[in-house]
Parts: C-alpha cells; structure tokens; sequence
C-alpha cells in the first residue's frame, strides 16, 4: 500500500507541476516585454536596422521617426529612391515593469478590404517592422527568415482569392478585346 500511495503523490506532483506549466504557457504575450513603456520607447528610438537588399543594389533600413501619442513611429525605405514606408509601434504599459508592443502599419490609402490582393498588400506592409520591434527588444540580430516565414503566410491565405481575382480580371479583359475586335 505504501508504494501505490508513492505513486499517487507522484503522479499528483507531476499533475501540479504540469498544471502550472500550461497555465504559464496559456498566458504567455509574444508581444510582452520586461521593459516600462518609456524604456521600450526611448529602445526603439534609439535603434537603426540596416540590411542588404536581396537583389544586391542598396541597402533596405528602419528608423525611428521619434516618439508618438501610442508609441514609436518607425520609417522604412528599401532604397535611397523608394518611397518612406511608415508604421507605428504601439506601446501599452502593462504593468510598471512589463509592456506590450503591436507594430500598427495601417493600410494603404485606398485600399480595399474585400479585395484579396489589396489585403495581402496590407499584410506584407507589418513583417518587416515587426522584426525590428523584436531584434530591437530582445536585443538579437534582425533575423530575415522570421520576416520570410511571415510573408509567405500572409500570401498564402490571401492566394485562393487572388487566383479568383486574377482569373476575374483575365476574363474581364478577354471581354474587353472581344467586344473590341467586333466594332
């Protein structure tokens, strides 16, 4: 009888400890970080990302344009001569010592949400801001394959309604040089 309550207590420990592991992983924030508001804010202030272009001509950056009323706002330019892609860091104080962070990148003026193409446009506008975000308050290198990863999941669930959209437009325009042609 000894050895069956043993087990019990063992089993009953085990079932403790894993109860409160899983909680602790059920509440887990990838966007929380153990840094106050002001610190996560002046970190991204201060930090600069400077990466190659795959393509091999110039060089792709992100910078802080200063602090804002819901965070940091961040600029973007994959060269010299693109335009200045912009997206905000939103900065929520969790606690004294702990904050949440969202890049917030918007959208597109003019964009259309029921178009699959329009909000996979959308959705590649964030990855690259997001790692900055990241790389910046974990204190690691920027790492290009999260941004990869990201972007190939954002155009993956928009791909069945772009394929639509694209045979629409093709069909639309095959209409077109149809009804062309006849006149």
């Amino acid at each position: 009888m000894a050895m069956g309550v043993k087990i019990a207590f063992v089993l009953l420990g085990l079932l403790l400890v894993g109860g409160l592991v899983g909680r602790e992983a059920w509440n887990y924030d990838p966007k929380a970080y153990p840094y106050s508001k002001d610190q996560v804010q002046a970190m991204l202030v201060d930090a600069k990302t400077t990466l190659p272009r795959r393509d091999g001509d110039g060089k792709i950056q992100i910078w802080s344009a200063g602090r804002s009323a819901k965070g940091v706002k961040l600029n973007m330019k994959y060269a010299s001569s693109a335009p200045l892609l912009e997206c905000e860091a939103v900065v929520t104080a969790i606690n004294p010592k702990e904050s949440r962070v969202v890049a917030d990148c918007g959208k597109r003026p003019g964009s259309d949400d029921s178009s699959a193409m329009s909000r996979t446009q959308d959705a590649l506008r964030s990855p690259m801001f997001e790692e900055h975000i990241v790389a910046t308050l974990k204190k690691r290198p920027f790492n290009r394959d999260n941004v990869t990863a990201k972007e190939t999941a954002a155009v993956f669930k928009n791909l069945n309604g772009m394929q639509q959209e694209a045979l629409q437009m093709s069909a639309d325009t095959a209409r077109q040089i149809a009804e062309e042609r006849r006149r």
